[in-house]
C-alpha cells in the first residue's frame, strides 16, 4: 500500500475516453452513475426505483397520481378541482371541475327522503293545533318528531329553519331534509349543541339538512355507526362536528359534507373513529376570549386525540382549505388520507405554524400513526406533514409550495418533517415512498433524530427562505443520532445544499444530487451532499453512497468534515465552483476540523470535469481504488499541514488521464483554505409542526 501519491494503472482506459465527452445540455445520461469503475452493477440508473414493472423514475409516476388527480408531466399530480373559490354552501372535492350544492333540493316538500310507513313528517310551516306526524298533519318542531317516532324510523323534514336544541337519545332515528339550502336547524342563543346524538342511538343518521348557529353544530357521543351525509354545517360559534366515546365508544360516518366557518376547529374526535368521505372543510374562524376554551386561539380543520381509547380518522377524496394553524392534528392517533388536498393553512402562532397534518407521539401509549396515499399538500405555511414521535406512510403524494406565502422574517419552514416526541424522546419512524416536494420555501424533507426509509423521493426547486440556509433534505442529531436511507431518489434545484447531514447517518443509494445553487446572500456555497460532525455533541456524521450521480453542483459535489463516508460505484461530475468568484469546485473535500479526522473510501467511481480539483483532502485519510479522474485541472490536492498531515492510501486501480491519454495520478501538495463546515440548521417553530 502507498501512501501520499497514488500510481499510475492502465486500467479503464475505454472509460476515461467515454467520460471525457462533455454532456449536452441536458447533462449526462443518469446511467453514467452504474457504469463506473469494475464494480458491481445495478437494477437501476440513479434517480430511479426498481418495481415489478421495471425502473420507475423519482417522483409520482402518471399511474401512481391518486382518485380525482391529473398527472402533471413532470412527476407529479395536480388535483382537479374548480380554480376560483366558491361560494358559500357550495363544494367541489377532487374530479370535480365545478361548483355544486352540497344536495340537490328534490321535488316536493320532502325532496328525495325515502318516504316509508315509519315516517314522522315535520313542516315548521303547518298552522294546525293537530299535529300528528302524518304528511296531513305534520310536527312543527323536529324534537316532536324524534320524540314520537319508532326506533329506526325516518323523519322528513319540509323546508324551514328550525331553531332547536335537538337531542336524540335512546333510540336511532333518521333525520332527512329537503336539501341543505331550505332546511336548517339552529342552535338557540345558549345552547351547547344544535344537534346532539348520545347513547342508545346508534346507527342514527343525518341527510340532507344543514346546522348552524350557538354553540357545537353536531355532536355525537357514545353511538356507533352514525351517518351524516350531506349535511352542511356552518357559522357555529363553536366547533363544527364533535364527536367522543369516552365510555363506549362512537363512530361515525361523514360523506358528501360542507364544514365552513365554525370556531376554533371544524372537526374534534376524541376516543372516537370517524370517517370522511367525499366531504369539505374550510374556512374556520378563529376562536378568541375565552382561555378556558380548549380550542382558544386556534382555527384548525380537525383535531384527533386519544384519551380513554384510541382515536381515528379516515379522509377519502376530502378538501381541507383556509384554516388556520394545523389542518389535521393526530394526538397518539391514527389517520389515513388518501385523494385528498390539504392547502393554504396559515400560521398562527409559534405553537400553531401553518402545518397541513401533524402526528405526535403521546407518552404511556401506543406511537400515533399516519398514512397518505394519493394525496397533494399545497401552500401550507410551515410544513405540509409533520410526524412528532409518530410512526408514518406517505406513498403517491404531492407536497408544494410550502411556505410560499411567507412574510420577510417568517421562520423557515419544510414540506416534510419528522423529529423524535418532545418528551419522551421517542424518535419518528417514516416511509417515504414516490413522493414529489417542490418549490419548498428553506427545506424539502427534514429528519431530526428519527429513522426514515425513502425510496422515489423527488426534491426539487426550493425557494430561498429568511435564513441564509437551504437544504433539499436535511438530516440531523435530535436527541439521538438520525438513520436515513435515500434510495431511487432525485434532489434537483436546491440551494445552500442537495443532502447535509449533521452528526447522524445517511445512506445514499441510486440517487441523484444536481444543479445545487448558491445561498443567495453571499454566492457562497451550493454543495451536493455535506456530512460533518457537530462539535458540541461530540457526534460524527456518516455517509454510504452507492449507484449515486452527483453533478452540476458549484463549491464541492461531497463535503465530508469530521465524519466517515464510503463512496462507491458513483460518479461525480462537473463541479462548477463557486459563484462568486469561481474558486473552490472540488468534486470531494474530506476536511479535518474540529472532533477528528474525516475518513473516506472512494472506490468503482468516476471524479469528472471539476472546476477545481477531483478531490481535496485536508488533514484526513482517504482511499482510493478502481476509481477514474476524468479530465481534471488537478485530480488529487493535499493541503500542506505538517500538525494534521493529509493521508491518501492507492488500493490500486486508480485512472487519471483525459481524452484516451492516461498521467499519473498524484497528490499535488496546496495552501489553498478549503470551505468549512456549516453552522448548525436553524431550529423549525417549535409547535407540532
Amino acid at each position: 500500500m502507498r501512501k501520499e501519491r497514488l500510481a499510475l494503472s492502465l486500467l479503464q482506459i475505454a472509460l476515461l475516453a467515454a467520460c471525457a465527452q462533455r454532456p449536452d445540455a441536458d447533462g449526462p445520461d443518469p446511467d453514467d452513475g452504474a457504469e463506473t469503475g469494475a464494480g458491481p452493477t445495478f437494477p437501476c440508473p440513479p434517480g430511479s426505483v426498481e418495481t415489478d414493472a421495471g425502473c420507475e423514475p423519482a417522483g409520482v409516476p402518471p399511474g401512481r397520481c391518486g382518485g380525482g388527480f391529473a398527472p402533471d408531466g413532470a412527476q407529479g399530480c395536480v388535483p382537479v378541482l374548480p380554480k376560483e373559490a366558491g361560494p358559500p354552501g357550495q363544494m367541489a372535492v377532487p374530479g370535480e371541475t365545478a361548483w355544486r350544492e352540497v344536495a340537490p333540493c328534490g321535488a316536493g316538500p320532502w325532496g328525495s327522503a325515502p318516504v316509508d310507513e315509519t315516517t314522522e313528517f315535520v313542516d315548521a310551516a303547518y298552522a294546525g293545533a293537530d299535529s300528528d306526524g302524518t304528511e296531513a298533519r305534520p310536527w312543527t318542531t323536529i324534537q316532536d318528531a324524534v320524540d314520537h317516532a319508532r326506533e329506526g324510523a325516518l323523519i322528513a323534514i319540509a323546508e324551514g329553519s328550525y331553531v332547536e336544541e335537538l337531542l336524540i337519545w335512546g333510540q336511532p332515528v333518521r333525520l332527512w331534509g329537503r336539501c341543505p339550502a331550505r332546511v336548517e336547524i339552529v342552535g338557540p342563543p345558549g345552547a351547547a349543541i344544535a344537534v346532539q346524538i348520545d347513547r342508545g342511538a346508534s346507527a342514527a343518521e343525518i341527510h340532507d339538512l344543514a346546522v348552524r348557529g350557538q354553540g357545537i353544530g353536531l355532536g355525537v357521543r357514545n353511538a356507533r355507526d352514525v351517518v351524516v351525509e350531506r349535511v352542511w354545517i356552518h357559522d357555529t360559534s363553536d366547533v363544527g362536528l364533535l364527536a367522543t366515546g369516552p365510555e363506549t365508544g362512537t363512530s361515525v360516518t361523514v360523506r358528501g359534507a360542507l364544514v365552513e366557518h365554525a370556531t376554533g376547529a371544524g372537526m374534534v374526535v376524541a376516543d372516537a373513529a370517524v370517517t370522511l368521505e367525499g366531504t369539505v372543510l374550510r374556512d374556520v374562524d378563529l376562536a378568541a376570549g375565552d382561555p378556558e376554551h380548549p380550542f382558544d386561539g386556534h382555527a384548525m380543520a380537525m383535531q384527533v386525540e386519544s384519551s380513554e381509547r384510541r382515536a381515528s380518522v379516515t379522509a377519502r377524496s376530502v378538501v381541507i382549505e383556509r384554516v388556520g394553524g394545523l389542518g389535521i392534528r393526530l394526538s397518539g392517533a391514527d389517520g389515513v388520507v388518501e385523494d385528498s388536498v390539504v392547502r393554504d393553512v396559515a400560521w398562527l402562532a409559534a405553537e400553531l405554524p401553518g402545518t397541513g397534518l401533524a402526528s405526535t407521539h403521546i407518552p404511556g401509549s401506543d406511537p400515533g400513526t399516519l398514512t397518505v396515499r394519493g394525496s397533494a399538500l399545497e401552500r401550507n405555511h410551515t410544513a405540509a406533514i409533520a410526524m412528532i414521535g409518530a410512526e408514518a406512510t406517505i406513498e403517491a403524494t404531492v407536497v408544494r409550495d410550502t411556505g410560499a406565502g411567507s412574510a420577510e422574517g417568517d421562520p423557515g419552514g419544510a414540506g416534510i418533517y419528522a423529529e423524535p416526541s418532545r418528551v419522551d424522546g421517542r424518535p419518528a419512524r417514516v416511509a417515504l415512498r414516490h413522493v414529489l416536494v417542490e418549490r419548498s420555501r428553506e427545506r424539502g424533507v427534514v429528519v431530526n433524530g428519527s429513522d426514515v426509509e425513502i425510496d422515489g423521493l423527488l426534491v426539487r426547486e426550493l425557494v430561498p427562505g429568511a435564513s441564509d440556509y437551504g437544504a433539499g433534505i436535511e438530516i440531523a442529531h435530535d436527541q439521538r443520532r438520525a438513520n436515513v436511507r435515500v434510495g431511487g431518489s432525485a434532489v434537483e434545484g436546491s440551494y445552500g445544499t442537495g443532502i447535509a447531514v449533521f452528526g447522524a447517518d445517511a445512506a445514499l443509494d441510486s440517487t441523484v444530487v444536481r444543479d445545487t445553487r448558491p445561498l443567495p446572500s453571499s454566492q457562497d456555497l451550493g454543495r451536493g451532499v455535506n456530512v460533518q460532525a457537530l462539535p458540541d455533541l461530540g457526534e460524527r456524521g456518516s455517509a454510504r453512497v452507492r449507484n449515486v450521480l452527483i453533478e452540476r453542483n458549484r463549491d464541492v459535489g461531497l463535503f465530508l468534515s469530521d465524519s466517515d463516508a464510503t463512496v462507491e460505484s458513483t460518479t461525480i461530475a462537473d463541479t462548477l465552483g463557486r459563484a462568486l468568484d469561481g474558486r473552490n469546485g472540488y468534486g470531494i473535500i474530506a476536511h479535518n476540523d474540529e472532533t477528528g479526522l474525516a475518513n473516506v473510501l472512494v472506490r468503482d467511481s468516476v471524479m469528472a470535469r471539476s472546476a477545481g480539483a477531483g478531490i481535496y483532502n485536508h488533514g484526513a485519510t482517504v482511499q482510493i481504488a478502481s476509481t477514474t479522474f476524468t479530465c481534471e485541472p488537478l485530480d488529487i490536492v493535499r493541503d500542506v499541514d505538517e500538525l494534521s498531515p493529509a493521508v491518501y492510501e492507492d488500493l490500486g486501480g486508480n485512472v487519471c488521464g483525459c481524452e484516451g491519454r492516461t498521467i499519473d495520478c498524484k497528490a499535488e501538495p496546496t495552501r489553498l483554505e478549503p470551505p468549512r463546515a456549516l453552522p448548525p440548521p436553524p431550529p423549525l417553530p417549535t409547535g407540532e409542526g
